[in-house]
């Protein structure tokens, strides 16, 4: 038995989805409507999957992720939210979400998921249709270095960067070298704040 919880501020959408995913091999043990209460559940219940949405109130799904990971390190984090624009998945990805679904998705394909993201941990789920996010300058740096940049801002290690992209410490650190290149930083410091205030990643 695959054991869900959902944490999202509307409580329609956790009866709907609640509905949808309790049947066959598939168990809701329980629902939380904000990041504190998403915490709790977390450590009270140990899911197999928590699907967050992304606005929790006066939080970020994203904050749940990053706390749920390291608490909860075996449960698989799937992101069920409005906002369907690349710079955002790309956040979530590198927060460590397996799977990022819009809600415009057929619920079939979030069965789908539920069933199939525990078994293929190493490639990332993506379902809906996105759109690149306001346009910026991009300095050249590829989808793997923005998200490898977004755990730098984290205080994440090469090490721990390693782990959550499933790439070795040597590969990560190329990866840094390249984006203080691009960024012209001296250090991690310097290349987090240029990301920042250039908007290439979220605070």
């Amino acid at each position: 038995m695959i054991k869900v919880v959902l944490v999202d501020d509307h409580p329609l959408i956790r009866k709907g989805l609640s509905q949808a995913l309790n049947k066959d091999e598939i168990s809701v043990v329980g629902e939380a409507s904000s990041l504190s209460e998403g915490v709790a559940l977390l450590n009270s219940t140990t899911p197999d999957i928590c699907i967050v949405d992304l606005n929790l109130g006066s939080a970020s799904g994203i904050e749940l992720i990053k706390v749920g990971i390291v608490q909860n390190p075996n449960c698989a984090f799937v992101v069920l939210t409005m906002e369907d624009d690349l710079d955002t998945l790309i956040t979530a990805k590198a927060a460590g979400a397996r799977a990022y679904i819009t809600k415009g998705s057929p619920v079939e394909n979030l069965i789908e998921v539920v069933k199939t993201v525990l078994t293929d941990r190493k490639d990332f789920i993506k379902l809906g249709s996105f759109k690149d996010g306001a346009k910026r300058k991009d300095f050249g740096l590829t989808e793997r270095e923005l998200e490898v940049l977004q755990l730098l801002s984290s205080g994440a290690t090469a090490s721990a960067m390693g782990s959550i992209l499933f790439l070795s410490e040597a590969t990560i650190k190329s990866h840094l070298a390249a984006i203080y290149r691009k960024l012209e930083a001296a250090n991690r410091a310097q290349a987090v704040s240029i990301a920042i205030s250039e908007k290439l990643i979220l605070k």
